[in-house]
């Protein structure tokens, strides 16, 4: 395939996905300039010069990125192409795992070995996915070490801001940070400066999202002096602890 044809193709790809979301953010621009080099530079894994994107995602519809909300876009996108005659006799092939163990829920262990299996044995230029926290940083790291693009609607985390951990890892969606700034200005605006007291339902399973959420603010809020406390608490915590909590130590509360 020309290095012109995979260009087109990896266009249409995205024109298509931006048809279906309604707009495409810049990070996911910023994604196709980094499959079109690989097909600008002949980098692309495959022998035959096809383009190959390993999609990674749970089924379960507890989370945005689940595979059965995305997975349609994108082979909408993937039919387009080969109807449009773009590739020629090449293709542009879309891989499918479900990252998701027998609870239905996402599998940090599961997402590893796909990663590494389909690295070993299908040799991947890109990976879609996956989403949930503990899988994203797995699977991130090891796509850093490849040098191969990943990317997600997930990893909300604040750990996910170190470029030089996870230098390939590409995201599309909210992250905590960006919640932890906003939080910081509402702050500046009301000159709150002590005593912010963080209250947050900690599941201690699955994506944990409650306790990477308050994350984001908490850690923003440490970096402008702010004295801040936190109160993870369970199901098995009391609401009366939880009250007595915020008299004794809280100011301003963040729930």
């Amino acid at each position: 395939m020309s290095s012109l044809s995979a260009v087109r193709a990896l266009g249409v790809l995205f024109s298509q996905l931006e048809f279906v979301m309604g707009y495409i953010p810049e990070p996911l621009r910023r994604f196709l300039t980094v499959l079109s080099c690989l097909a600008l530079t002949g980098r692309a894994a495959d022998a035959a010069g096809n383009i190959t994107v390993a999609v990674m995602l749970p089924d379960n519809l507890k989370y945005p990125w689940a595979s059965p909300r995305v997975l349609p876009a994108i082979r909408m996108a993937r039919e387009h192409i080969l109807r449009s005659g773009l590739l020629g006799a090449h293709a542009m092939n879309l891989l499918n795992f479900s990252v998701e163990d027998s609870t239905g829920s996402c599998s940090e262990n599961k997402a590893q070995i796909i990663a590494v299996d389909t690295k070993l044995y299908h040799k991947p230029d890109a990976f879609l996915g996956p989403g949930c926290v503990y899988s994203v940083a797995s699977v991130g790291r090891f796509a850093s070490h490849w040098k191969l693009p990943l990317i997600t609607a997930g990893g909300l985390a604040f750990g996910f801001d170190n470029s030089e951990e996870f230098r390939t890892v590409v995201r599309t969606g909210p992250t905590t940070t960006k919640l932890g700034d906003f939080v910081n200005s509402l702050h500046a605006e009301f000159n709150w400066t002590r005593r912010a007291l963080m209250i947050f339902h900690d599941l201690k399973q699955d994506d944990r999202p409650h306790f990477f959420l308050s994350e984001g603010i908490y850690l923003n809020l440490l970096e402008e002096n702010m004295t801040v406390d936190a109160f993870p608490y369970e199901d098995v915590t009391s609401y009366k602890e939880i009250v007595n909590f915020i008299k004794e130590n809280g100011r301003i509360i963040l729930m």
